[in-house]
């Protein structure tokens, strides 16, 4: 028995028991309505949830976070039985690469939604050209766009059939996207309607300040790109060297790491490195 418990199977088997008391630990404190961890893990839980729902995914928060934990769960079980550190990385990447994925697939729909905005502000308003109503001017846009737009036209004029008033319906669509652009542009709307102004022109009129602003940001994009560029390369400079002065001369860099004024020169190096790839990012930072 001794010799099992100093064997490497022994190590094993007490670091797959580890892995499965913590685990276990874990599942009854997310269990219990009263422990501290169950409020946590229930925000992440909406969290995931507020994302799926935004994607129009299939699976909600609870199932996505119940197959995540599974996931990490089996992977450190099975690092940790089968000693292999990749695993143990690989339950460390899942934790942490699901709610990235989701985050950026949010990002890229929000800006899927703001290119297609322009667009369906002109269908809008010839629809209304030549229907008053604009529920039904709304409704009968929904099938000429494509996803995501006609996603959210489509909740939209659900909601609007279930008893929602079509502002209040508008507004849910600024709520779930949560862009300055959009939210901006159904404001315009709503305040047209409400004002009683000429609203096929006005939607038209905001229909081509978002393509001008649209071309304009293309125009600052290119611009800055060859900037951009040419800091990672400034930036990466440095570190290039001194790899070929070490490897041509290990000793030539000797000095800076041997004495005090050695130092002193390379925090003042690398401050002025930082600072300076600090500063390059918010001068390229440009916003219209």
């Amino acid at each position: 028995m001794n010799q099992f418990f100093g064997s490497t199977w022994g190590g094993v088997v007490a670091a797959a028991l580890i892995v499965i008391g913590v685990s276990a630990a874990l599942a009854i404190q997310i269990s219990d309505q009263n422990a501290p961890m169950k409020g946590k893990w229930k925000q992440y839980e909406d969290y995931l949830d507020g994302m799926a729902r935004f994607l129009f995914l299939a699976q909600r928060g609870r199932s996505i976070a119940r197959v995540q934990a599974a996931a990490v769960a089996a992977f450190l079980v099975l690092g940790a039985i089968a000693g292999e550190t990749l695993l143990l990385v690989l339950a460390v990447l899942i934790a942490v690469a699901v709610p990235m994925m989701l985050k950026r697939r949010v990002r890229q729909r929000t800006e899927k939604l703001e290119q297609q905005l322009d667009g369906w502000l002109l269908m809008l308003a010839n629809a209304l050209k030549a229907t008053p109503a604009i529920g039904e001017a709304i409704k009968s846009t929904v099938n000429l766009v494509q996803p995501p737009i006609s996603q959210e036209l489509d909740l939209m004029v659900k909601e609007n059939q279930l008893g929602t008033p079509v502002d209040q319906a508008v507004l849910n669509i600024s709520e779930r996207v949560g862009s300055p652009l959009i939210s901006g542009a159904l404001a315009t709307l709503i305040i047209a309607r409400q004002t009683g102004g000429d609203l096929p022109k006005i939607l038209e009129t905001s229909a081509g300040s978002l393509r001008e602003m649209a071309r304009l940001e293309g125009v600052v994009r290119a611009k800055t790109s060859e900037g951009k560029g040419q800091v990672i390369v400034l930036g990466v400079i440095p570190f290039l060297m001194v790899g070929l002065l070490g490897s041509i001369d290990p000793t030539w860099l000797t000095p800076l790491t041997s004495n005090f004024i050695g130092y002193i020169i390379v925090t003042v190096a690398v401050t002025l490195w930082l600072g300076a790839m600090l500063w390059s990012r918010q001068i390229l930072d440009v916003d219209i």
